[in-house]
């Protein structure tokens, strides 16, 4: 399945109720994004016009829920890059989860994002420490009442489910897709993903 800039810029719209009146700023956002290269592969060019995947459709979706908790588009370009291949695998088991409800905490079903705006400065081998995908059990441990120093406020946490529901319906309404359709080529889209991590 791919997606026309149109689309892409429709369906990130409706996922985040942008207001007619603002559609242009909201463009500006998208465009900035593409003229730092985001996300990589795209840009084909003058005179082609570009085709989006599942992969830029979701990697442009989490650079706008950074911008939603306050992250710059910089900052959230930066980090997204840096740890793409966790985030798409972590997408991806979120997606495929559907096929095997897990009712267990263990299941990892959360971003967790540092909000530090001095994250990119930081030694590279410490990202990983600061972006994680977490359980609901991980989750309960952060928000206990004895506290884990491993997480540093302040910090962001975003559930990928609610993420990918906003998107998965802001897809069928912009692109008028059967929900059937839509869910058996994401499925496909996240096993490739899966299979080209293993």
């Amino acid at each position: 399945m791919e997606f026309t800039y149109k689309e892409i810029q429709d369906i990130l719209s409706h996922k985040h109720h942008i207001a007619s009146t603002s559609r242009t700023a909201f463009r500006g956002r998208i465009q900035h994004m593409q003229r730092l290269g985001f996300p990589s592969g795209v840009n084909t060019g003058k005179g082609r016009p570009a085709s989006y995947t599942w992969r830029e459709l979701l990697l442009m979706g989490l650079a706008f829920e950074y911008l939603e908790i306050g992250s710059t588009p910089d900052r959230s370009i930066a980090e997204i890059i840096k740890i793409e291949d966790m985030l798409l695998t972590g997408l991806s088991k979120v997606i495929l989860a559907t096929e095997q409800p897990d009712a267990s905490e263990q299941a990892n079903h959360f971003l967790f994002a540092e909000l530090s705006a001095l994250l990119t400065l930081r030694a590279e081998d410490s990202w990983h420490q600061q972006c994680k995908i977490l359980s609901f059990g991980d989750i309960k441990q952060i928000l206990s009442s004895e506290g884990n120093d491993a997480y540093r406020s302040p910090y962001a946490i975003i559930d990928l489910r609610q993420f990918l529901g906003g998107m998965f319906t802001s897809v069928g309404e912009i692109c008028g897709l059967n929900n059937q359709i839509m869910a058996k080529d994401i499925k496909l889209w996240a096993s490739r993903q899966l299979s080209d991590v293993l």
